[in-house]
């Protein structure tokens, strides 16, 4: 899993840049409608890149970028008028409607940037933690025929939906599937 963060107000614009993602092999962390939803998925992975557009439900890149200084870099996705409003010594600009190699050029950038100077190791779970995750993944794994990748996303999309730890979310999975 890469360490992305894909955000917009728009589902449809959400929509676009995930399967043009997935089109060139990389997988985000996560999809966000909201800064705080952005803002909490980067401080759980430690740092990262967010992919977002000027306006998310509620706040504009330039606050997600002043929240995320020193933990991550953005890269925004907007019209050039928008761009005009951007600042931020950890945001970069990128025109929509744009070309595919100049988007994964900016983002390859971004991605070599975060990880000389932005990474700060997610805090690690207790062993005890990562075997409650590990036994709702396998359960989901064998009762939904899902792949591991697949079981993790599923309990970290759950996770932030309801606002829950993803431990907490998979004690829930286990408990619905052996009660």
């Amino acid at each position: 899993m890469d360490r992305i963060v894909v955000a917009f107000a728009n589902e449809e614009a959400q929509r676009r840049i995930l399967r043009l993602l997935e089109s060139n092999g990389l997988a985000p962390a996560g999809c966000c409608f909201s800064g705080a939803e952005a803002i909490r998925l980067i401080r759980k992975m430690g740092s990262g890149v967010v992919v977002c557009g000027f306006k998310l439900r509620d706040m504009t890149a330039n606050d997600l970028a002043a929240s995320l200084r020193g933990t991550a870099a953005l890269l925004v996705v907007s019209s050039a008028v928008n761009l005009d409003y951007c600042e931020g010594e950890n945001l970069y600009k990128l025109a929509s409607p744009t070309s595919r190699s100049d988007f994964f050029a900016s983002l390859d950038t971004l991605l070599q940037f975060e990880s000389k100077h932005l990474r700060h190791p997610a805090p690690k779970r207790k062993e005890e933690e990562q075997k409650v995750i590990q036994r709702a993944k396998e359960l989901l794994m064998d009762i939904n025929r899902m792949t591991e990748a697949e079981a993790h996303r599923f309990l970290q999309k759950r996770s932030m939906d309801a606002g829950l730890k993803m431990v907490e979310t998979a004690q829930m999975v286990i408990d619905s599937y052996t009660h």
